[in-house]
């Protein structure tokens, strides 16, 4: 049997295909399974979904396709719409496509959900990723229950779809933790959308950028320059495990699966507390960052195995978010997405009327909102020589450690935290340093 986090039975509906059986099976036998069994390639079995509330039936237009410009002169409008866009429903049997024929909130994955989890991307001994239309987040050898399991162990859940999160994003970037009411630890996972995954494998130069090494190889070229197209997507999630007698009628549904401290799988029903969206539709990108609403009462500060205090309310939320929140209302109204907001967005800029500009989420920056900014952190990406192969991005001006706020010159803090070192700038993907080391693999 497989182990369970908090488990509680409900009647289960037609089983699904497992997804072991996905990564080998090509995507015609998939969809031709999905015809039969009553399901989609993503994984929602229609058969077993509760009747969900119906939002908008209009798939939405993804606000990318208006150019950068609309994203800098009207950020709090791109934030919304790519709120609509990214939430929609995803298209059955693919990875990253929007449903045309869909509904907002309707059971099943969303657009995002479906992208690469990161532990898809960097792999074990650096190896090569499988293709982009393969499912295969838990690590190797590990054969997950089938759908019909995970329903009947947590019920139906308005994504089917199975979220890995990694160890190497088991806490926050400071080495720090949150909780929900039951001390249940947050647990987050990183997904890349199709571009952002094909320039990590087939970039123009064709260093394996998925690996340490294809990183010191692009590290040691002169004439490259890590720059993702402007089509990359990146989106982080914060999740909390829901136990039996947790409310999950205004949280996100979905299973989830991690490591426990033996290295054990571990299986259970998750909501949805929080998320990242980055888009690169401008040099520097655009960060935006959304919250459920009940997250100022409902997720709690932690330290040495105790609850701390709630985590809110946010005190960097954009005053502006509000009128695009209620923009969003009619739009979601019905569905679990009314209760999520935007929290604030940040554009190419790092100071605004002269002061630095501050975004955190309280769910993925907890302990240092006020010297949070998303850009100014992400500037410190980095990749060095074997040696030093990453810079901290933490402020230690003065002898604090904190977060970095305003301008980032990175050459200049290169030099002063490692004279005479060579570093590049990972065109703000923090993630990609989770690239591990072939060697690793060749001393086994």
């Amino acid at each position: 049997m497989f182990p369970l986090a908090r488990t509680s039975c409900r009647p289960s509906g037609r089983s699904a295909l497992p997804r072991h059986a996905r990564r080998s099976l090509g995507l015609p036998l998939l969809l031709a399974f999905a015809a039969f069994a009553g399901c989609d390639a993503t994984g929602a079995d229609k058969s077993a979904a509760p009747q969900a509330a119906r939002g908008p039936r209009q798939a939405p237009v993804d606000p990318r396709t208006r150019g950068a410009r609309s994203a800098i002169t009207d950020p709090g409008q791109f934030a919304a719409d790519l709120f609509l866009s990214l939430n929609w429903p995803a298209a059955p049997g693919s990875r990253g496509a929007p449903d045309g024929s869909g509904h907002l909130g309707q059971t099943g994955a969303t657009v995002w959900e479906t992208f690469k989890n990161t532990s898809e991307i960097y792999l074990p001994g650096g190896a090569t990723p499988a293709p982009w239309t393969t499912v295969s987040e838990l690590p190797a050898g590990i054969t997950p229950p089938s759908l019909q399991q995970l329903q009947q162990q947590f019920g139906v859940t308005n994504s089917p779809w199975l979220h890995f999160f990694p160890t190497s994003e088991s806490r926050m970037v400071d080495g720090q933790q949150v909780v929900d009411a039951n001390t249940a630890v947050i647990r987050y996972d990183i997904r890349a959308n199709q571009d952002h995954f094909n320039y990590i494998v087939s970039n123009p130069a064709g260093y394996p950028l998925f690996n340490f090494e294809g990183q010191q190889q692009a590290l040691n070229d002169a004439n490259f320059t890590f720059s993702f197209p402007t089509s990359a997507l990146e989106v982080k999630a914060a999740w909390r495990i829901l136990g039996p007698t947790d409310d999950d009628r205004r949280y996100w549904t979905a299973y989830g699966a991690f490591l426990d401290s033996k290295q054990n799988i571990v299986y259970a029903k998750v909501g949805l507390t929080a998320f990242h969206i980055i888009s690169r539709i401008f040099p520097g990108w655009i960060w935006l960052t959304y919250e459920q609403v009940d997250n100022p009462t409902a997720t709690f500060g932690f330290f040495l195995g105790a609850k701390q205090n709630p985590l809110g309310p946010n005190p960097t939320i954009n005053p502006q978010a509000a009128t695009f929140n209620q923009q969003l209302q009619p739009q979601t109204k019905g569905t679990k997405w009314q209760f999520y907001q935007i929290i604030g967005w940040q554009t190419a800029e790092t100071t605004q009327a002269g002061a630095p500009v501050v975004l955190a989420n309280m769910n993925i920056e907890s302990y240092f909102p006020q010297t949070s900014s998303c850009k100014s952190c992400h500037a410190m990406a980095n990749i060095g020589p074997p040696a030093m192969p990453r810079l901290n991005f933490w402020d230690t001006t003065g002898g604090s450690v904190t977060g970095r706020v305003g301008p980032v010159d990175f050459p200049a803090i290169a030099q002063q935290l490692a004279p005479g070192l060579a570093f590049k700038q990972l065109d703000f993907v923090w993630s990609l340093r989770q690239a591990q080391s072939t060697q690793a693999a060749a001393k086994k």
